[in-house]
């Protein structure tokens, strides 16, 4: 049992964190940024509330160009918060009431802005905010005529690149679930529900000092079924694989790898599969370099894994890979035709996925990239699959 609080980023990191948004902002140019997402502040403010639960008192934070560090529009009720005020550089607007009233002090502290300035939200490529018409409205209207951007693709040129603290966290959150995984194998039983297994690893998680278990489909079965469902029902039957997808937080990141194990005895054609998935997992990590593509990486998982012709069914939804962070999944996307450069310091995970021999055979990996090649934040998968007798 862990009793640890997880460690967030220090008011250095934060400090550090605006003053680079601020010095991306001037080369695009923008003259202001609204945050809107839970995500973005968070990375950009250190602020942290559990209002994001509600919809109804908005947590906005804006960076004015003009103006030192960042500003945070947030309700009255926050001012007793512990994470108010810790840093010089995040400024604080309160205000009383709910939404129109937010919106409006959002208005309100970038109406000094020259007429026609540029404006940028959190909204664009895998990155949606939690935004409103209604601002936009205040903000394109008379007498500012403010003109109104997405800057996703600016965070992102920030987020992408890992600091170490969220490199010390990513590790810490797929050990967690690797852990987590491989001693909840134990309470496996003949008729158990997804949802039991499920909840099961979920107190796992949590006392091995998860913040929290924000995605962790289970199937049991061999291959066929959606991997995104909610858990169910579905009852575990011998000679089942048993699929685990785990996104247990820590701090400010998320671990997002799978595991599989084997009820019953492994075929020889099932332990064959498991590792030559396995090693194509391995050999593709290894084989990604900072300068690459996503295409580029695509195509060599393509070239590893057409040394083997298969019956089955390789399922990728399109890619083979992917970066992560704060979210689940971020960019880069490893797949066919994608031209985002892969660059030092990402996070990048790599997840090939093969329906076949009656299973369904994935070890997702997550690593940093370096220029001598990975290093790798999760445990790697056992080298021969994982076998419960029940």
């Amino acid at each position: 049992m862990s009793d640890a609080i997880p460690s967030w980023p220090g008011e250095t990191e934060i400090s550090f964190r605006i003053s680079r948004l601020k010095e991306n902002m001037a080369q695009v140019p923008l003259d202001a940024l609204v945050i809107t997402s839970q995500h973005n502040f968070e990375y950009y403010t250190g602020h942290r509330t559990l209002f994001w639960l509600s919809d109804t008192r908005p947590l906005l934070a804006i960076v004015r160009r003009d103006k030192p560090g960042i500003t945070i529009i947030i309700n009255s009720g926050e001012q007793r918060n512990a994470y108010c005020g810790r840093n010089a550089d995040v400024h604080r607007v309160f205000y009383n009431g709910f939404t129109e009233v937010a919106l409006d002090a959002a208005g309100d502290f970038l109406r000094g802005l020259p007429n026609g300035a540029a404006i940028g939200f959190d909204y664009g490529r895998d990155m949606f905010g939690r935004g409103s018409l209604s601002l936009f409205d205040v903000l394109r209207g008379a007498p500012n005529h403010f003109q109104l951007t997405d800057a996703a693709d600016l965070i992102w040129r920030q987020r992408l690149i890992k600091s170490e603290h969220e490199l010390d966290a990513k590790r810490r959150a797929c050990n967690i679930a690797t852990s987590a995984f491989f001693d909840g194998l134990a309470d496996l039983r003949l008729g158990m529900s997804e949802y039991e297994f499920g909840q099961s690893l979920k107190q796992r998680m949590i006392g091995l000092g998860a913040d929290s278990v924000d995605w962790l489909p289970v199937r049991f079965g061999r291959g066929g079924q959606s991997y995104a469902q909610p858990n169910g029902d579905t009852k575990l039957q011998n000679d089942d694989f048993v699929w685990v997808d785990m996104g247990a937080r820590r701090a400010d990141q998320i671990s997002d790898l799978n595991r599989v194990a084997k009820v019953g005895r492994a075929t020889p054609e099932q332990e064959e599969t498991y590792e030559f998935v396995r090693n194509v997992t391995l050999r593709l990590a290894d084989g990604i370099r900072p300068g690459m593509t996503g295409h580029d990486a695509y195509a060599l998982f393509d070239q590893l894994w057409s040394v083997r012709k298969h019956s089955g069914r390789l399922a990728i939804a399109g890619r083979v890979g992917h970066g992560s962070g704060i979210a689940l999944t971020e960019p880069p996307s490893l797949m066919a035709g994608s031209a985002e450069i892969i660059l030092e310091d990402m996070v990048l995970h790599v997840e090939p996925k093969l329906e076949a021999a009656a299973g369904v055979f994935q070890m997702e990996e997550v690593f940093r990239v370096t220029p001598s090649g990975p290093e790798f934040l999760s445990t790697a998968s056992p080298a021969k699959l994982p076998v419960v007798e029940l």
